[in-house]
């Protein structure tokens, strides 16, 4: 049935993944066991549509620095004049000329007190948080398309359970009815068999519902196009099913581990102390190189006429602001005040990590002793159906007995399926965490 190929894979994949102190491989990982889920993961980046937002978010950082940067190249400025001069002279004649001017300007910052490189460093830190942003978001998108393509595979495991307790509910209905037209049953006993089949036929059509919606969910979120085949409904988990053994141990806290947050909030920190310096530079004089090729239009001694001029200027230039109403003073008191806090909220950030990663390695451990317990479960659900079976034919128990195992069968089955994916889910989690790498 279809519910037995995901607890086939599990059986391999587990324990190795398990038993892994660092990087996961590539083997071991949920995707490597369903081709589809990895076809799905390898045309995330393309597909889904928050990526594409997050990568026109580089774009604009991206173009941050390149204009941090330009502050600190040589400028060149061209200008281009022509005019029609129109004269209304005393006693003369009206008088029109033409004439025309060009110049052109060279600046190059030299020394601002290391202002604009700090202005281009900010950038480049901000280039780089953008650039985290995106690969977390990435990762992020990678794990919940996991988690939901497992939780697809419950839902299409409870489904085909439905559909196999259903057929059971039909055949009892005929069994009823035929013996009702041998006097071995009456009416009541055809109606109770009845409603148990309306019942089923009623929890098949809300796991419809609910498996419809996940699926639209899911395709929204990986831009998914294609229709799911989730896993091969010809293998048998019943069969390997002993084949499989859990181990609940977990790879420690690696002393290097960090969060997204963290490192995002060491940047931000960085950044705050590039504005401390672009603060204290304010009331600083700036210098620059100054130079140009310019024409203009001076009148001769006699003053009748005039004369077109070329000239050329290099120079220093300085700038000092000598005042500026507590507007640098402010900036950088905003600076260190932005700073500490930075600090505090990463002081505060370590501390929920490292509580985060225990809680998750506790989540592990309760998952691992859920799963123990639920094939248990599953065991003694199936003796008790088996039984079930066998009262029924000696007309020991009733059909609403029979269902009553079956229902607890398909439960149990489902709730071990459940562990098993929310253990996988936890885990990868907690991989990831400990094991993600931060530019």
């Amino acid at each position: 049935m279809s519910r037995t190929i995901l607890l086939l894979n599990l059986s391999f994949w587990v324990p190795g993944f398990l038993l892994s102190y660092g990087a996961v491989p590539v083997e071991q990982s949920p995707e490597a066991h369903f081709e589809e889920l990895e076809q799905i993961l390898s045309e995330l980046e393309a597909n889904a549509p928050l990526v594409d937002e997050e990568r026109e978010r580089l774009n604009e950082k991206l173009a941050g620095v390149l204009l941090a940067d330009s502050a600190r190249g040589m400028k060149l400025i061209l200008n281009l004049q022509g005019q029609s001069i129109y004269e209304d002279r005393p006693d003369q004649s009206f008088f029109q000329r033409y004439r025309f001017f060009g110049s052109a300007f060279v600046r190059k910052p030299l020394y601002h007190w290391g202002a604009l490189k700090a202005e281009s460093e900010i950038a480049r830190f901000q280039q780089s948080i953008s650039t985290n942003n995106y690969e977390f978001l990435l990762s992020e998108l990678k794990s919940i398309t996991r988690d939901s393509y497992l939780d697809l595979v419950v839902l299409k495991d409870q489904l085909q359970l439905n559909m196999d307790t259903l057929e059971i509910a039909e055949d009892g209905l005929s069994k009823v009815a035929k013996k009702k037209e041998l006097g071995l049953a009456n009416e009541l006993q055809v109606n109770h068999a009845n409603t148990i089949l309306l019942e089923r036929q009623i929890g098949l059509e809300d796991l419809n519902r609910s498996l419809t919606l996940a699926l639209f969910r899911f395709r929204a979120l990986t831009g998914w196009d294609q229709e799911l085949s989730f896993f091969d409904q010809n293998s048998s988990f019943e069969t390997l099913n002993e084949r499989f053994e859990f181990n609940s141990s977990a790879p420690r806290l690696l002393a290097s581990a960090s969060s997204f947050n963290m490192e995002k909030i060491r940047k931000e920190i960085e950044v705050e102390k590039k504005r401390v310096e672009i603060a204290q530079s304010g009331l600083k004089p700036k210098v620059n190189l100054v130079g140009g090729v310019f024409q203009d239009q001076v009148p001769l001694a006699s003053n009748e006429d005039s004369i077109l001029r070329n000239n050329i200027l290099v120079g220093v230039e300085l700038n000092w602001a000598l005042w500026d109403s507590s507007k640098s003073k402010a900036e950088k008191l905003r600076a260190f005040a932005n700073k500490r806090r930075l600090e505090i909220n990463l002081e505060r950030e370590t501390r929920s990590y490292r509580q985060e990663i225990d809680g998750m390695r506790m989540q592990m451990e309760s998952l691992a002793k859920r799963v123990r317990m639920t094939r248990e479960l599953v065991q003694v659900a199936q003796d008790r159906f088996r039984i079930s079976e066998v009262e029924l034919e000696s007309d020991r128990i009733t059909l609403s007995q029979l269902m009553e195992a079956r229902i607890s069968l398909d439960h149990a089955k489902v709730k071990r399926l459940e562990s098993i994916c929310d253990y996988i889910k936890i885990r990868n989690r907690y991989e990831e965490k400990i094991l993600m790498k931060y530019e």
